[in-house]
């Protein structure tokens, strides 16, 4: 995947188009986030369905840097609560080591993102590291 490709894909996650981001994943992907594994597309759109109910993700990309078998993006990710996403309830949909949203907050965090490629050049894999930016926290 190239930088050109990836703007794509972030336009798409912005505008909830999943139909295209799954262009970009094989078949068995995996993303790993929070302690917790998603794998394939159909579970990748069950915890996208799920996530964006309660809240408004927006992506901002900051840098893209290739390597042998993938490359990491650097993003600014912006959470929105649009329903109160409580401990309760992650726990309760298997995803627990997630961040709880409230309903009307907004978090940003930075993360650096490694996406393992294929021999495709599709997504193979997709794990993140994050930190909090004070500064720009509600």
């Amino acid at each position: 995947m190239k930088e050109s490709d990836y703007h794509q894909y972030v336009k798409a996650f912005n505008a909830r188009d999943y139909a295209t981001l799954e262009t970009f994943f094989a078949d068995d992907f995996a993303l790993e986030n929070a302690g917790f594994i998603v794998k394939g597309k159909p579970a990748f759109r069950a915890f996208y369905k799920f996530f964006h109910e309660y809240c408004r993700e927006t992506v901002r990309f900051k840098g893209f840097y290739n390597g042998n078998e993938g490359f990491v993006a650097n993003v600014v990710i912006s959470f929105e609560g649009l329903k109160d996403l409580t401990p309760a309830i992650l726990e309760e949909k298997g995803y627990p080591g997630m961040t709880p949203v409230a309903k009307d907050s907004k978090v940003d965090l930075e993360f650096l993102i490694l996406y393992e490629l294929n021999s495709d050049g599709l997504v193979q894999h997709i794990k993140g590291a994050v930190y909090f930016l004070a500064e720009k926290q509600a």
